[in-house]
């Protein structure tokens, strides 16, 4: 076998083994507290999307999408155990599935689009995706949501909000999902984009240090041996 050969089955070993790491993360904390961050007890904030983000940065798309099928498929199988729970709409495929899918094209297309800008730093590079990840993430559920549910997702939040007639009338008029999105966004989308744009800052910055300290250290190696090579000649 070829240089070639060994180069394409260390990707690819490497691809599954990123794949199966990510996605037994996004299980766990799926099935667990684990995947929510509570703040003063007043506002939750979801985390559980960010090892999508993350496998998508450090593995590409391919492996991006096995871990946003296992965090969809986990959702719903969530979801159907536990009877519908809270959130009923996720036991629709459409819902706790599809937008999954999408996080990985979005924060992989993303990547590829700023890797074009000679010089930008990786590291901002991937919190920067990570925003867009998570966005998209919001974005798509709540618009599967209000596809499929419409009517019973504001008469919900119309309740969260205050239970008030305005409230139902204006989420239900002109660009309704807009105000939908709106809504969401003010009381948990962009906390959600920040707790990405942080943990995916502090993962991605600490993974670079170590690469550039291992590569550092491999040419000082290299350097010596070197030397020691001229002084035995």
């Amino acid at each position: 076998m070829g240089k070639s050969g060994l180069k394409t089955n260390r990707s690819l070993n490497y691809k599954i083994a990123l794949t199966g790491i990510f996605g037994a993360l996004s299980v766990v904390l799926s099935v667990t507290p684990l995947g929510y961050i509570s703040i003063g007890g007043l506002l939750a904030i979801t985390i559980m999307h960010i090892p999508v983000i993350l496998v998508t940065i450090f593995g590409g798309l391919v492996p991006g999408l096995g871990v946003g099928l296992i965090f969809g498929v986990t959702s719903l199988v969530r979801t159907v155990m536990m009877g519908g729970g809270t959130s009923p709409f996720f036991m629709n495929p459409m819902v706790s599935i599809v937008p999954r899918l999408l996080i990985p094209v979005f924060t992989w297309g993303f990547i590829r689009l700023f890797g074009m800008i000679p010089k930008m730093p990786k590291v901002v590079t991937g919190t920067l995706a990570a925003a867009v990840g998570t966005f998209t993430n919001t974005f798509f559920v709540m618009g599967s949501i209000y596809i499929f549910y419409g009517k019973d997702l504001i008469a919900g939040m119309a309740e969260t909000l205050g239970g008030n007639g305005f409230i139902v009338e204006t989420l239900s008029g002109f660009g309704g999902f807009w105000a939908v999105l709106a809504c969401t966004m003010i009381t948990n989308g962009f906390w959600e984009i920040a707790g990405a744009c942080i943990i995916t800052f502090a993962v991605l910055g600490s993974v670079y240090l170590v690469k550039n300290k291992r590569s550092k250290l491999s040419k000082l190696e290299e350097d010596d041996d070197r030397n020691d090579a001229a002084k035995e000649s």
